[in-house]
């Protein structure tokens, strides 16, 4: 049998990546015996393209980076030839038809989303009309809502959701909007892909030994936008308290700059940390899966994926017990650094290691509950 992944994969994301990787490593150990191949397509340009700087070593750090990336792609996920970006609909359907797959799984992320398409219908993604067994396994349309599809779209989508063998979403959000059109029994709730991965710890700790870097433990890891104006008085905040400040671009605040990291070498950099404020989801998993309590944050009010301003940021927290605790807000709202000192303290009084791990386990199960469930028809 040959089966095909449809996923993001390509960009300079470490949690886009490892996530194609994880679910790639997922459908493989259930299909031992057929092939299995993340396919080769893009339905939007891969953003690869170097952290502002102005700093040469930043930006050869940032070249490091891009070949590490490079590497991964066609070692890792085994895409080796072109991989081509369509973004006409109808021909980027006729290229995933050509590879004549059996069965496609469509995931993870947000790969059901709008918003990156200029037509009046959906994106090659929701393989309308393909003919193949489909499952949606950890998908996601993001903010779509049925409310602002236009009649055309409905239409599609009711044709697109109904062609689909097994339906497994990531989001409240896609199992509103996907119950409008099949039965809310049919639509399972699967967990991110990268709960399911081990972390490679000496891919971490060579890239260290490499840079010849020690990592003071009392240290955090800052990921935030470049015009967050209330990054420096959170820097500062932890600057005061005796805290070294690790980022992934460069800031003025910055004590390391971890630019040039390979997806497996910033998976276990987390555990590094004694603490990680970001914006990122798979920098929240990621902490998770190391044991490092977080903060996060949103950049917009356009994030939030329900009415009830839920996101897949809050909905992270809340899984684990960590709402409002490791919350910080919303940046259109005005984020409030003020108070951090009791924050900090509520935040690792919240965050229990084994009640963390006992659900990292059953966030495990559950994905692959769900893919053995789609291996049976």
């Amino acid at each position: 049998m040959k089966i095909g992944l449809l996923t993001y994969y390509g960009d300079l994301n470490c949690g886009t990546n490892l996530q194609a990787y994880a679910t790639f490593s997922a459908i493989k150990s259930v299909y031992p015996n057929d092939i299995v191949e993340v396919i080769p397509f893009h339905g939007f340009k891969p953003e690869i393209r170097p952290y502002k700087s102005f700093n040469l070593a930043c930006i050869c750090r940032d070249i490091v980076r891009m070949l590490k990336y490079k590497d991964f792609k066609r070692n890792k996920l085994n895409i080796r030839g072109k991989d081509p970006i369509i973004y006409d609909v109808e021909e980027a359907l006729k290229y995933i038809a050509s590879f004549e797959y059996d069965k496609i799984y469509v995931g993870a992320d947000t790969l059901l989303e709008l918003d990156r398409i200029n037509i009046d219908g959906l994106s090659a993604y929701w393989l309308k009309g393909i003919k193949a067994e489909k499952t949606f396994l950890a998908a996601s349309a993001k903010n779509v809502t049925y409310e602002n599809l236009s009649a055309r779209q409905k239409e599609e989508m009711k044709e697109a959701v109904g062609q689909i063998s097994h339906i497994g979403v990531r989001d409240s959000a896609t199992i509103k909007l996907l119950s409008y059109f099949r039965p809310t029994e049919d639509i399972h709730h699967v967990p991110d892909p990268t709960f399911t991965m081990q972390i490679d710890k000496d891919a971490t700790r060579q890239y260290l030994e490499k840079k010849h870097l020690t990592i003071p433990k009392t240290s955090v890891f800052m990921h935030l936008y470049g015009n967050d104006n209330w990054a420096d008085d959170l820097a500062k905040f932890f600057k005061n308290k005796g805290y070294y400040i690790a980022t992934p671009r460069p800031y003025k605040y910055s004590d390391f700059v971890l630019n040039d990291m390979g997806p497996f070498e910033q998976f276990g950099i987390y555990g590094y940390f004694e603490l990680v404020v970001t914006h990122r989801f798979h920098d929240c998993v990621f902490s998770l899966k190391n044991g490092t309590p977080f903060f996060v944050y949103v950049k917009s009010r356009k994030t939030f994926m329900t009415e009830d301003n839920d996101s897949k940021h809050v909905s992270l927290l809340k899984d684990f017990g960590l709402f409002p605790y490791g919350f910080l807000g919303c940046v259109d709202d005005g984020i409030c650094t003020n108070d951090m000192d009791e924050k900090l303290k509520l935040l690792k009084l919240h965050f229990n290691g084994e009640k963390v791990n006992s659900r990292l386990r059953e966030l495990r199960e559950e994905y692959f509950c769900f893919l053995n469930m789609t291996i049976k028809n």
